[in-house]
């Protein structure tokens, strides 16, 4: 038989459809849990900040004592008062005394209060630099895969997105929540000596108010955490349509009203989402404000009622003020904890971003070759996306000869760029494995295996930063070194003199994404992509598309210095162009991730298999037809 339910508990489950009913005890449990984010929060601004810490804890805990000596200190103001009007001798020197005493205090507040205001600052301020260098770290340390991970994606935006502000608030409201903790406790003991029954009505009456608050919080994180991909696709269209990238063609292809279509919508929907919670919001809120100022005026009027006699004037005055200050106080202190409560919610995306598994990559002990002696041996290796169905590539067996040029060529989709990753191990195999001199690559060090593979990628970064700088990070681990190579590397793709007549030279700026940059054509950031990937002392050079956006001349000399075999190092080239190919000593056919076809470019012809059909295809266009070339008669 089934157990029946227990009296006094809803269930948790849907009953026909129906909305969740919500245990208020619970609700009580999670505002109690509140500041256990804002205490980690606390220890991370410790670890960044322990000076700027201990000043914010420190003038937090006195600002939190003053209220209930403003109350100590107007009672004894306002008996002073009373004494000196019912007495015949002056009673001045009373008066000034607490007089004065409430304007230190008053200066006193002052001050502490910016004291507590320029050190939270500090705090946030280092407390976000330090977290936002977290992500930055752990995002670094993903595998390229997680990285193409949409879920990752929508993770890593969310942490970026709230890691400006939201660590800095939930801070700021757990100071807050100290502050009014100490004043809540200081003024609601005044206050219950002269009136229990004030202090409860004082003490209930922000309730509602910050129920609803809580309410509303979590309503907006749960509508802001359903629609990250949303957001990822307006920032995508607001790119399209502010980026000189995509601009061109915009206006090329009169994209604007289409770009435009699709802002619209998109941001209809989120318009329109914002609009119904706040309808949802403004209703939840009419009766607990209502509520809160019936419990107020009723704490009003009970002190009223319990103060009519004039001797009780000082104790009254005392009451009201103690009234007002505790409200606001348990007001102060239930929306401090609502809000950290609600901004745990969105800093939840920093720490799931955070704890976000990084398994590492197996790696061993050994320095990857300088020089190559055997060759890379890719032996039955298998690759597929995540998530996908089918492979990239499927049982791929063959060795990369040092001192030769191997280029991969095949149609789109055939796997040539994945297999240059997995080289580097930006990818990893799922089946099968890869050797280097009979090593397999996992038991070398991952730096020293990166620091010698290097990489010309189809789509190149274009860095907006110095000219100089696009080329040495390519050398970014070996510095001291990169200084006489910077300008050889330069030289070797016919960058020099270009670079050399610009205003400040290797120091020029870039692109025109930031004041005083200077833009290149597509070829120039193309050789400067060469470049940062020759500046490099690499045994293993992987070039996909290298001159794809170059001349016919600008190709040809590059492609002498590309090509060019040289003792010890394996250069692998994936290209469409056959200009390029025909340089190769060696030429691998891939048809839907397998090798089909292996030789040079004479014996792959001679097979008259997909190589060929592809180069005829490529070349009958460049070919005169027969009389051409002596004109028409």
């Amino acid at each position: 038989m089934a157990a029946a339910p227990r009296p006094g508990r809803r269930g948790r489950g849907r009953a026909g459809g129906g909305r969740v009913p919500v245990n208020p005890r619970s609700r009580l449990r999670r505002l109690a849990q509140a500041p256990r984010p804002g205490l980690k929060v606390l220890g991370q601004s410790w670890r960044s900040d322990r000076a700027g810490t201990a000043q914010v804890i420190v003038t937090s805990l006195v600002v939190g004592v003053l209220p209930a000596c403003q109350v100590t200190l107007t009672a004894a103001f306002a008996t002073a008062l009373l004494r000196a009007a019912g007495s015949s001798r002056p009673q001045a020197g009373d008066i000034l005394f607490y007089l004065g005493l409430l304007a230190l205090l008053g200066l006193g507040s002052q001050v502490l209060i910016l004291l507590q205001s320029r050190a939270m600052q500090r705090c946030q301020s280092r407390l976000s630099a330090h977290l936002s260098d977290e992500i930055i770290s752990r995002a670094g340390r993903f595998t390229l895969s997680q990285v193409e991970d949409p879920k990752i994606q929508d993770s890593l935006q969310r942490a970026v997105r709230e890691v400006g502000f939201r660590p800095g608030m939930l801070l700021s409201q757990l100071v807050q929540t100290v502050t009014q903790v100490v004043a809540f406790g200081s003024v609601g003991a005044i206050l219950w000596t002269l009136d229990y029954r004030v202090a409860l009505l004082a003490v209930l009456a922000p309730v509602p108010t910050v129920v609803a608050q809580i309410l509303q919080g979590k309503r907006a994180h749960a509508l802001e955490h359903g629609r990250s991909e949303e957001r990822r696709r307006l920032t995508y269209w607001q790119h399209l349509a502010s980026q000189p990238d995509s601009m061109k063609e915009v206006l090329a292809f009169r994209l604007a009203p289409v770009v435009l279509t699709h802002h619209r919508k998109l941001l209809a929907g989120i318009v329109g989402a914002d609009l119904r919670l706040a309808n949802r919001n403004f209703r939840l809120a009419i009766p607990m404000v209502v509520l809160t100022a019936a419990l107020t005026v009723s704490a009003q009027a009970t002190a009223i009622l319990a103060g009519t006699d004039a001797r009780h004037v000082a104790g009254l005055l005392a009451v009201i003020q103690a009234i007002g200050m505790l409200q606001s106080s348990a007001q102060m202190l239930y929306g401090a904890l609502s809000g950290m409560y609600v901004n745990q919610l969105f800093l939840r995306n920093v720490n799931e971003f955070l704890a976000i598994e990084h398994t590492p990559l197996p790696e061993g002990e050994l320095a990857f070759p300088e020089e190559i002696s055997a060759g890379v041996e890719f032996r039955d290796v298998s690759f597929s996306y995540p998530g996908s169905g089918r492979h990239a590539l499927e049982n791929v067996s063959f060795t990369l000869k040092p001192g030769q040029v191997t280029a991969v060529v095949g149609l789109n989709g055939a796997g040539k760029s994945t297999l240059g990753k997995l080289l580097g191990r930006l990818y990893e195999p799922t089946g099968g494995s890869i050797v280097v001199d009979g090593v397999p690559l996992a038991d070398f060090r991952l730096d020293s295996l990166r620091d010698r593979v290097s990489y010309v990628f189809q789509n190149y970064v274009q860095y907006q930063l110095s000219v100089g700088e696009n080329i040495s990070l390519g050398l970014v681990h070996e510095a001291d070194r990169a200084a006489g190579r910077v300008e050889a590397a330069a030289r070797e793709v016919g960058m020099h003199e270009h670079i050399a007549a610009l205003p400040q030279g290797y120091g020029t700026q870039a692109g025109k994404l930031f004041t005083g940059g200077v833009e290149f054509s597509g070829g120039q950031w193309q050789r400067l992509a060469i470049a940062r990937s020759m500046v490099r002392s690499a045994s293993v050079r992987v070039m996909d598309e290298p001159t794809a956006a170059l001349d016919t001349i600008t190709e040809a000399e590059l492609l002498d210095t590309l090509t060019t075999a040289t003792a010890g190092r394996v250069s692998l080239l994936i290209a469409h162009r056959f200009s390029s190919v025909l340089r190769a000593d060696r030429v691998l056919v891939f048809d839907r991730g397998r090798l089909v076809e292996d030789g040079d470019h004479q014996e792959l012809m001679g097979l008259g298999g997909l190589y060929a059909r592809m180069y005829e295809a490529q070349t009958a266009g460049h070919e005169p037809a027969a009389g051409a070339a002596t004109g028409a008669r």
